[in-house]
C-alpha cells in the first residue's frame, strides 16, 4: 500500500454567498470567517475556484491537486480523474438562509454546444436540516421552452417549477439541464460532479447578473420529477459519475467498508465523534466529528468506520 496512503480530512473552504447564513456554526461548531454570510463549505474540492487542502497526518499541506496527480490509480482506483487531471468529485455543505436563484447547470449536449469554460454540473441533495424549507426542482408537466420564456418575461418563472416542501432525511436528485433554486430555511449535503458552471434564471430582485438566454439552452424540458436511477436499498443514487448510498454504523459496532474503491464520507449525524481505520502503518486511525468529510483512498486495507454512538453517513463512491 502506498505510505502516503491513510484516511484524508480537508480543510473546507467557505464561501461568502447573499443567501447564507451561519448555521454550519451552530450545527457542526464550525468556526466561520467573522461578519460573513456562509452559503456554501466545499469539503471536497479541486477546482481553479478553490481547492481543498489536506490537514491531518504526514502529507498534511498537500493539495487534493497533488494527492490525485502523486497517488494516482492508489486514490482512484478504476476511477477516472478529469481530463485536466484533477480530482473527480466536489462535494459541500450548503446553508441557505434565504432563497438561492433560480438556476440549471449545462448537460452535455448543452456543454458541447456552448464550448469552454462550460462544464457538466449533475448533482443531489440530502437534507440536513429544514426549518419549514423548500426546494423547486424541475418544470411542472406540459411547460414548453415557450411557455417558461413568457413567464421569465413576466418575472414570475417559479409559478411554472415544481415546488417541494423537505424535511431532514430526504433526497433529491438534480440532473443537469434541471431547473431548481434551493429554498431558504434548508441546510443540505451536495454531491456533484466538479463544475461550477451556473446560469440563473432569476434572483428574485437582488441585482445579481441573470442568464436568460444560456439557460433557456440548458433547461431540459423533459425532466420531470428527477427520481434517482439506481436506487437500491441504502443506495440513494447510481449515475456514470458518482454514487450515494445512506449507511448507519451502530455504537461501538465497526462496520467494514469495501476497499479497492475511492469513497468519501459525509457524516450527517453523529453521537459521538467517529474514527477511521484501516489496516496501514500510516495514521491507522482518524478520528472525525459530526458534519465532517473524509476521504478515503482505493488502496485502503481493510478500512472500517466506528462510533462509540450511534452515526450516520453519506457513502460517496466514484464509478468502478
Amino acid at each position: 500500500m502506498n505510505p502516503n496512503a491513510y484516511p484524508f480530512i480537508f480543510t473546507p473552504i467557505y464561501k461568502d454567498k447573499i443567501w447564507g447564513g451561519r448555521n454550519l456554526a451552530r450545527l457542526y461548531g464550525r468556526s466561520l470567517p467573522v461578519g460573513k454570510n456562509i452559503g456554501e463549505s466545499w469539503e471536497l474540492a479541486d477546482l481553479a475556484e478553490g481547492v481543498s487542502v489536506l490537514r491531518n497526518g504526514p502529507a498534511a499541506g498537500r493539495s487534493l491537486t497533488e494527492l490525485t496527480r502523486e497517488l494516482g490509480r492508489d486514490l482512484l482506483g478504476d476511477a477516472k480523474p478529469m481530463p485536466d487531471g484533477r480530482f473527480p468529485l466536489l462535494l459541500k455543505l450548503l446553508d441557505a438562509e434565504d432563497i438561492l436563484s433560480l438556476q440549471v447547470h449545462p448537460d452535455e449536449q448543452a456543454v458541447a454546444e456552448i464550448g469552454p469554460p462550460a462544464a457538466l454540473k449533475t448533482e443531489c441533495w440530502y437534507i440536513l436540516e429544514s426549518r419549514q424549507g423548500f426546494v423547486y426542482k424541475g418544470v411542472k408537466p406540459g411547460v414548453t421552452a415557450e411557455a417558461f420564456q413568457g413567464a421569465i418575461e413576466r418575472d414570475d418563472p417559479a409559478a411554472l417549477c415544481t415546488r417541494f416542501d423537505v424535511a431532514g432525511g430526504d433526497f433529491h436528485f438534480l440532473p443537469a439541464g434541471t431547473v431548481h433554486a434551493l429554498g431558504s430555511g434548508v441546510v443540505v449535503a451536495e454531491v456533484q460532479t466538479p463544475s461550477d458552471t451556473t446560469y440563473r434564471v432569476s434572483d428574485w430582485g437582488r441585482g445579481r447578473e441573470v442568464h436568460v438566454a444560456m439557460s433557456m439552452r440548458c433547461i431540459r424540458f423533459d425532466l420531470r420529477d428527477g427520481r434517482p436511477p439506481g436506487g437500491d436499498g441504502d443506495v440513494l443514487l447510481t449515475t456514470p459519475y458518482f454514487s450515494v448510498a445512506r449507511r448507519t454504523v451502530e455504537a461501538n459496532t465497526p462496520l467494514p467498508l469495501p476497499a479497492g474503491r475511492c469513497r468519501a464520507i459525509m457524516i450527517t449525524a453523529a453521537a459521538a465523534p467517529v474514527t477511521l481505520s484501516h489496516a496501514g502503518g500510516v495514521e491507522p486511525t482518524v478520528q472525525a466529528r459530526n458534519g465532517d468529510t473524509i476521504l478515503l483512498p482505493a488502496c485502503l486495507t481493510n478500512p472500517r468506520i466506528a462510533c462509540a454512538g450511534r452515526a450516520e453517513f453519506l457513502d460517496v463512491t466514484l464509478p468502478e
